[in-house]
């Protein structure tokens, strides 16, 4: 009934002359010069505006506009060079002008102006893709369940929910990629009238660096990719056995320095016992809410006890503690164990999750094995639940899977000069990603940074140097100076020059 009506309405249109009006043509990329209000305040070495572009640009352009702000931050120099930083952040789905401030004092100011650029989807881009839901789903379990695991079906509920609002507010998650983001790079540059630049990105945003470099030749004159993630990189496959194998590279260090050596003699046998018990009787530990500071016990096994020492690789200071918050924990002190937890537990806050999940499902879940995602290959035996996906598993069956071109699973190569920095102990972005990425590259340097860890280039002393070394003539390799210096391991909690001693 309801369908020979709708014939019949279409009839009469048809033979009024009527027909249906072709979808709106989104307006040309363009910038909107805008104070950014309640961000950033007005300032003589600053401007701030927007970059208004089109959802979908693939494969052909469409949807809703969406506006990306960014900041154009003036260099301090008498003489600045003509050629500027653009900086991205990583994540996927971090906020590049959430730290706005720190990066006014950056010494690259000293040189060249530095444009911050707010990634589609992030906390100040409009639309924005939070995803409170799954923020919330995964605190589910952080009081009830082993390890502070969420509960998969509040997951699967939130990515539902998550789904339903971008449907109601004509958001096409398709359109939330580093494809995309690449292109609104290289409009950025161009409608700036930026004759040459510079690229700089950390962890994910390398890759939207690399992507840059491959789609957007155009105007780049060198890029700086700091902790590099490869488009080839199968993160949620080869992430676990990453993150072990850096911890292997400490207990190397370990066995090769003196004091450390005497200190911990068997270190690697004390980790696996201690993994082995923590699954026979998980370990009980107290920890600090990461957001209120409220107590709870936390219930760890072997996976837990590793998705702690995973955030301590993380943070170049506790790197040197690894051994004795291993050797402290086996003898019953779990006080450094529980800071550890609660890093690991805060890590997933502040993401834009309905971004980074959009990113993951159109470009990395599909190349990827969910068999491998959900049992890891190159694992110990005790650790045979440690499971560690980028977005929650659940995304798996929960979320549009995207349909990718294959060229987005393959090495970017490049003429353009390239600056990679790589941390010894890196769990996330491990060094062999950044040869494999040079081994590309016509023009790449790789730094290794011994004894840091992820993204070095944020915190090395010796960061601001290279880097400046490497933008004032791009054609040589910077010298690595201290870089090369390995850092002493903690010997005891209590007498702290006991590290300065060894060697």
């Amino acid at each position: 009934m309801r369908m020979r009506a709708f014939f019949h309405a279409a009839g009469l249109l048809l033979l009024l002359g009527l027909s249906a009006r072709p979808a709106p043509q989104p307006l040309p990329p363009r910038i909107e010069w805008t104070d950014l209000p309640g961000l950033v305040e007005k300032s003589p070495d600053l401007r701030t505006g927007r970059l208004i572009v089109p959802e979908r640009r693939f494969p052909k352009p469409g949807g809703q506009e969406i506006r990306l702000p960014f900041i154009v931050l003036k260099s301090r120099g008498t003489a600045p060079r003509p050629d500027p930083v653009l900086f991205t952040a990583g994540g996927p789905g971090a906020s590049t002008l959430y730290q706005q401030r720190v990066w006014r004092r950056h010494p690259l100011l000293e040189d060249r102006d530095l444009i911050l650029f707010e990634q589609r989807g992030t906390r100040f881009a409009e639309p924005v893709l939070m995803g409170p839901e799954i923020e919330r789903a995964l605190r589910s379990g952080w009081e009830t369940r082993l390890n502070g695991d969420p509960d998969p079906r509040a997951v699967e509920e939130a990515l539902a929910a998550e789904a339903r609002g971008l449907k109601d507010r004509g958001i096409d998650p398709a359109g939330y990629t580093t494809r995309e983001t690449a292109a609104d790079i290289a409009d950025l540059r161009r409608l700036l009238g930026i004759a040459s630049w510079n690229l700089y990105g950390s962890s994910y945003s390398t890759e939207v660096m690399l992507i840059v470099l491959r789609d957007h030749p155009e105007g780049v004159r060198a890029a700086i990719l700091d902790s590099v993630l490869p488009p080839e990189a199968h993160w949620d496959e080869q992430g676990p056995a990453n993150i072990v194998e850096a911890l292997e590279r400490v207990f190397a260090r370990c066995s090769e320095d003196k004091g450390a050596r005497a200190r911990f003699p068997r270190i690697r046998e004390d980790f696996h016992r201690l993994l082995a018990a923590a699954n026979q009787r998980p370990l009980e530990v107290e920890v600090k809410d990461p957001r209120d500071g409220h107590p709870f016990v936390l219930r760890l096994d072997g996976a837990g006890v590793m998705n702690c020492l995973y955030a301590g690789l993380e943070d170049a200071e506790a790197v040197p503690d690894l051994p004795l918050i291993i050797d402290s924990a086996r003898h019953g002190d779990f006080t450094r164990l529980a800071l550890l937890a609660r890093n690991y537990l805060g890590s997933s806050q502040g993401t834009a999750w309905v971004m980074r999940v959009s990113v993951w499902c159109n470009e990395e879940f599909p190349f990827e094995s969910p068999a491998k995602i959900l049992h890891p290959p190159g694992l110990p035996a005790e650790l045979s639940r440690f499971v560690q996906a980028a977005v929650p598993v659940e995304a798996l069956h929960a979320w549009p899977q995207g349909q990718p071109d294959p060229r987005e699973d393959a090495p970017v190569q490049s003429q353009i000069p390239v600056l990679i920095a790589a941390g010894e102990f890196d769990p996330d972005t491990p060094p062999k990603w950044a040869r494999e990425a040079a081994s590309h590259l016509a023009h790449a340097f790789v730094i290794d940074f011994a004894s840091y860890t992820h993204v070095p280039l944020r915190g090395h002393p010796e960061a601001a140097r290279i880097m400046k070394e490497f933008l004032a003539d791009p054609s040589r390799r910077p010298e690595p100076g201290t870089a090369a210096i390995r850092r002493p391991f903690r010997l005891s909690w209590d007498e702290k020059s006991a590290a300065a001693k060894q060697d």
